[in-house]
């Protein structure tokens, strides 16, 4: 059986049907424009950061890493590579820019 690969858009749409949300409440709870939740869920926008991804992710009553594994293959990727780039993505940029050399100096 080949890799069932699920996307970060459809995954936010199934989560948000299961959580019995419209768009325009998750939007609210977040506090972003409806648009940018219906961009996530056709795969136009790509996964938010900082504080919105933190939103996303307690608006579904999931951690941040739950929400980072619906991007990549299923069965793949350790649940560490998922924790590090979940934290990563929440950082600001100088932050990233930190961290990748932090990463760098421990290769």
């Amino acid at each position: 059986m080949k890799d069932k690969q699920i996307t970060f858009a459809v995954r936010v749409k199934q989560l948000r049907k299961e959580n019995g949300l419209t768009q325009q409440q998750l939007a609210d709870f977040i506090g972003i424009s409806t648009s940018a939740v219906g961009l996530w869920e056709s795969g136009i926008r790509e996964i938010p950061k900082g504080d919105n991804l933190l939103k996303l992710a307690e608006a579904f009553g999931l951690d941040p890493v739950e929400v980072m594994r619906s991007s990549r293959k299923l069965g793949h990727g350790s649940p560490e590579e998922v924790q590090l780039l979940a934290a990563f993505r929440v950082l600001p940029k100088e932050r990233q820019l930190i961290a990748i050399k932090l990463l760098e100096a421990l290769k």
